[in-house]
């Protein structure tokens, strides 16, 4: 079971994303703090970070750094968030609304399964 470490300080966010992620067949590790997430994201195959809430990004140089694909979401206005996000080295940043819609398709392309296609189109950035 390939497993997916977030962080995000929305406890229902954690619980509605956790639902669909098992759904799926992930295993969701929910991280409160940057702290947290440094604990947890040797083991995950992908990193998921919300930034609809201040995320401290120089704190997470190593998970952004690491083998582990990291997307960013947040708020489609928050134009510093993002700028933030892809200034600290994530692989993906995508809206709230996007990353709703697509997270299976999210999960697919950026963790290893053996029915992903190698050769699916990148899809463009915000």
């Amino acid at each position: 079971m390939s497993i997916i470490a977030t962080l995000s300080r929305d406890v229902f966010f954690g619980m509605r994303i956790r639902t669909v992620l098992q759904q799926l067949g992930y295993e969701l590790v929910l991280c409160n703090s940057e702290h947290a997430l440094l604990k947890q994201y040797g083991n995950a195959d992908l990193v998921i970070v919300d930034f609809n809430q201040p995320v401290d990004w120089a704190a997470l140089t190593d998970v952004t750094a690491s083998q582990s694909p990291v997307i960013a979401f947040g708020s489609h206005t928050n134009v510093e968030g993002f700028r933030l996000a892809r200034e600290a080295g994530v692989d993906r940043t995508i809206s709230n609304g996007e990353f709703s819609r697509k997270l299976p398709e999210l999960l697919g392309k950026f963790t290893a399964t053996p029915s992903q296609d190698s050769d699916q189109d990148d899809a463009s950035d915000m």
